[in-house]
């Protein structure tokens, strides 16, 4: 009686390793199913700027799914998007198909524009006002800049408090002419300049297209503010 006693938990012990490593074998990896939402992630975001880090969820370990017989397919459902905290499917499409999903960080780093300092609306922004900061573009809804020169030279519409990031949307440019303004036209060739007298239709800043009456002619014509009073048109 003995002896089958010892007998039955020496075939028992030795039956447990091999009936656990089947179970390792026959069920599909938790960590290829992050590698692979991990990698579908990269690639979708690849085409960002800046440098993308991608951070895949765990998985509850009790988890137990078929080894997939196919190669595991990631994709987005309806309404998830490759862009800060998102959801990701991954698909089996094999014998015993299933599917899971798992949540996913991704993160894209790049400079940006930011203020140096509290600074109030109407300010004229120059370099030691802004610096470049280290931030998630993944974030920013509403856009950023990433050369100091975007911003230089043009004014806050609404004032910022330090640290804050400077969007396009903030900004506007100095109006160097106003509408009803009488301004000089300018019209150059090679070797030949000529100057007119007009009045000015609307407001604008350096760069920007303007409308004109020549004062002689009093046809509207269209130039480029290039300073403050002077408008540059074409011959």
């Amino acid at each position: 009686m003995c002896f089958l006693y010892y007998l039955f938990w020496f075939f028992l012990l030795a039956l447990l390793p091999s009936y656990g490593l089947g179970l390792t074998k026959d069920n599909q990896s938790l960590a290829e199913i992050q590698e692979v939402a991990h990698n579908f992630v990269l690639k979708q975001a690849r085409s960002l700027p800046g440098n993308i880090e991608v951070t895949p969820g765990s998985l509850d370990r009790r988890l137990r799914l078929p080894k997939c017989s196919h190669p595991l397919k990631a994709f987005f459902p309806s309404g998830s998007r490759p862009r800060g905290n998102t959801t990701v499917g991954v698909r089996c499409t094999g014998e015993t198909p299933w599917t899971v999903y798992l949540s996913v960080k991704m993160a894209v780093y790049g400079k940006v524009l930011v203020a140096t300092h509290s600074i109030s609306s109407g300010f004229p922004l120059s370099l030691v006002d802004l610096r470049l900061e280290r931030r998630d573009l993944s974030e920013l809804r509403q856009g950023y800049l990433n050369e100091p020169a975007q911003a230089v030279g043009k004014r806050l519409k609404r004032p910022v408090g330090l640290g804050a990031i400077i969007t396009p949307g903030m900004l506007e440019i100095p109006k160097l002419i106003r509408r009803g303004q009488q301004v000089i036209l300018m019209a150059t060739a090679p070797g030949l300049q000529v100057n007119m007298k007009g009045q000015a239709l609307e407001d604008a800043g350096a760069g920007e297209h303007i409308r004109v009456r020549n004062t002689s002619s009093r046809r509207i014509v269209e130039g480029t503010v290039t300073a403050a009073g002077l408008v540059q048109v074409q011959m």
